[in-house]
C-alpha cells in the first residue's frame, strides 16, 4: 500500500498534507520477550547443514510468532509444493509448544486452531535466558538458548521531507512527507543489537472501520557499535508520505465534505542477540534486492534451530529480546469521491 522508502503503494489521489499533533509517547514493556521465528532453513537431526533451498521442494513447516507481555503468539502452518500454481499456508493445529528459562521452569502454550499464546502468568525477565520447544508434524524443533539483553529509551518526532522514490513500477518520483525520527534519549549499552519494527493504527473516517498496517517485512537492524561510530543520536526509522492514502467512491454520487482522521504510528525496538542480529541483516539485505519476506529465505543462512527427526524442511528463528514501543500521532484528511 506504500510508495516511500520502506514501503510500496498505489497511487497517489488527492495529495492533503498531514499536520504534525503533538506527538505522544508510550513506552510498553520495557521487558519483553520478542520471538521471531521467520524465515531459516535447515533440515537432518541437528542441522549438520543449511537446507538447500529452491522453488521445488515438495513441503515444508513454517513457525512464526512472537511473546510479549503485551500480546504473545506462536503460530505453524504447513506448506505443499511451493510453486506457482500452490503456495497457501495452511494451519498447522495439534502441536506442542513450550517455552523454558534458564531456572528450569517451563511454559505450554495454549491452543487455538494453529495459534499458540502463552499461559496465565508467563512474565519475561531481561537477562533470563529462555529456550523454545515445538513438537509438531513429527518434527522436533528446538531452539538454542537465547538471553534477553535491556534496550535503550527513545522518542519519536516527525520532520518534512520530499525524498526521490521508486514506485513498484520502478518509476523514480519526488515525494513529500514525512520522516518517523527515533531520538536516543540515554547511553547505549555496549554489545547492543536492535531490530526496529513499525504498525499503523487508523480507523477509516467514512466506514468507521479499524485498520491495521504492519511492516512484517519492513524494518531496520542496527549495533551500538554503528550508532556510536557515527555519532549520531537521532535516525530515520520510517518514511511517511504526504497523501490521503485512500479515496473512498463507492455508491457515491457527488463530492461530500472532507473528514479528518489520525494515524497512531507504533514503532517498536526490540534487542537481539548477535547471532539474531546477523541473521535478520541478511533477510534485510535480501528483502531490498526482492521485495518479498518468502524471497528473501536463503539456502546459506545459519538459524539456531535444531531439527530432530525432520522428513520436513522447517522455516524459523527464536530470538529473545527486551521491546520497547512509542507512539506518533499525526492528523490527515480524507476526501470522499465519486
Amino acid at each position: 500500500m506504500h510508495q516511500g522508502v520502506f514501503f510500496s503503494k498505489q497511487e497517489i489521489y488527492l495529495p492533503v498534507y498531514p499536520k504534525l499533533r503533538d506527538t505522544k509517547h508510550l513506552d510498553l514493556s520495557r521487558h519483553i520477550l520478542q520471538v521471531f521465528l521467520i524465515v531459516t532453513l535447515m533440515h537432518s537431526a541437528g542441522c549438520e547443514s543449511p537446507y538447500d533451498f529452491d522453488s521445488e521442494y515438495t513441503e515444508y513447516l513454517i513457525v512464526d510468532g512472537k511473546v510479549t507481555n503485551i500480546g504473545s503468539e506462536v503460530i505453524l502452518s504447513y506448506s505443499g509444493k511451493f510453486d506457482a500454481n500452490n503456495s497457501t499456508l495452511k494451519p498447522l493445529t495439534g502441536a506442542e509448544v513450550l517455552l523454558e528459562d534458564d531456572a528450569g521452569a517451563s511454559y505450554k502454550f495454549i491452543a487455538n486452531t494453529n495459534v499458540y499464546t502463552p499461559p496465565q502468568g508467563f512474565s519475561p525477565k531481561v537477562d533470563e535466558t529462555y529456550t523454545l520447544k515445538v513438537l509438531a508434524a513429527g518434527q522436533s524443533i528446538i531452539s538454542e538458548p537465547e538471553t534477553i539483553h535491556p534496550g535503550f529509551s527513545f522518542h519519536l518526532e516527525a520532520e518534512e521531507v520530499t525524498r526521490e522514490v521508486f514506485s513498484p513500477s520502478k518509476v523514480t518520483k519526488m515525494i513529500h512527507g514525512l520522516d518517523i525520527i527515533a531520538h536516543i534519549d540515554s547511553t547505549i549499552p555496549d554489545n547492543t543489537y536492535v531490530k526496529w519494527d513499525y504498525m499503523v493504527l487508523w480507523t477509516h473516517p467514512y466506514t468507521g472501520q479499524l485498520m491495521r498496517e504492519s511492516g512484517a517485512s519492513q524494518f531496520k537492524v542496527m549495533s551500538s557499535a554503528d550508532l556510536k561510530s557515527s555519532g549520531s543520536s537521532s535516525f530515520v526509522v520510517l518514511f511517511w508520505e504526504d497523501i490521503q492514502r485512500y479515496f473512498y467512491a463507492e455508491g457515491v454520487a457527488g463530492l461530500e465534505p472532507a473528514v479528518n482522521f489520525q494515524y497512531h504510528i507504533f514503532v517498536t525496538q526490540t534487542t537481539l542477540s548477535k547471532r539474531a542480529y546477523q541473521y535478520w541483516q541478511q533477510i534485510h539485505a535480501q528483502l531490498k534486492n526482492t521485495g518479498g519476506i518468502f524471497d528473501a529465505i536463503l539456502g546459506t543462512i545459519d538459524g539456531n534451530l535444531s531439527i530432530h527427526g525432520a522428513d520436513l524442511p522447517v522455516l524459523g528463528y527464536f530470538s529473545a529480546g527486551t521491546a520497547i514501543r512509542q507512539e506518533i500521532v499525526l492528523d490527515d484528511v480524507m476526501i470522499l469521491v465519486p
